[in-house]
């Protein structure tokens, strides 16, 4: 039990955050934290790094309605937000509060300062996970990120009108915009397994080759949902490569 004006002094390893260890082994150092779920990490062409950070979701003792994943530009000594922001904004907010419930109240009582402005928001539920940056013009979308979506994971973490994520994303981080990049054809996104056919089925990673001009996804394969647990199927994984045909970019 906690207790208000109760200091909890923190400690590293921690979670949450971003720590870096000597490549000769040694002590983990905080770089950031105040993530909620930091998945995957990149270092930008221009040498800055990146985080992709799955947000809240609809369910346990304190649901959040309606936030989205973020992709980060991670500063050393940052503080992100959590538990008590979803991005740049407070959880006490109205657009946070899951219908028919009361609204979030704050869990630390002197946050460290308020978050930065998130490089990107992704979709609610995509479950952004790995993220490569293109680095050459032999494939296109030089300095740009890809991020691998792994798909929502309804309806354990909250309801979605249709499915969410199952697609690789690229985003410009300059301005924060998002555009699809490796989808399934047709006029409503989702696994292949849910659409009846083949194609993608749940980014979970990707990765350029050395050369920049092959983009590989590691494709998680077959997840079956249920209102209490996930089942993977196995041998339904797949790794997927994309190249550059024809045309200029």
């Amino acid at each position: 039990m906690t207790s208000v004006d109760r200091v909890i002094r923190g400690s590293v390893p921690c979670n949450g955050a971003i720590m870096k260890i000597p490549a000769g082994g040694g002590n983990p150092e905080l770089v950031a934290w105040g993530f909620r779920n930091p998945f995957g990490l990149a270092f930008a062409p221009d040498g800055k790094l990146y985080a992709t950070d799955n947000g809240y979701d609809d369910r346990g003792s304190r649901a959040v309605w309606g936030a989205g994943d973020h992709l980060w530009a991670v500063t050393p000594g940052a503080w992100y937000g959590w538990p008590d922001y979803s991005g740049n904004f407070p959880l006490t907010e109205n657009q946070f509060r899951p219908p028919g419930k009361a609204a979030l109240k704050p869990v630390i009582a002197n946050a460290p300062g308020a978050p930065p402005k998130p490089a990107a928001i992704l979709g609610v539920h995509a479950s952004a996970d790995g993220i490569a940056f293109s680095h050459s013009d032999k494939f296109g979308y030089a300095g740009e990120a890809f991020i691998a979506e792994f798909g929502d994971q309804a309806p354990m973490v909250g309801k979605v009108i249709r499915p969410v994520g199952f697609k690789v994303v690229r985003v410009n981080v300059s301005t924060g915009v998002v555009e699809e990049f490796a989808a399934n054809r047709g006029k409503t996104n989702g696994p292949a397994s849910w659409l009846g056919r083949g194609g993608l089925e749940r980014p979970v990673a990707v990765h350029f080759n050395r050369a920049g001009d092959k983009l590989y996804i590691a494709d998680f394969g077959v997840l079956r949902m249920t209102a209490s647990s996930a089942l993977p199927i196995q041998k339904t994984g797949v790794l997927w490569r994309i190249t550059r045909q024809g045309g200029t970019r």
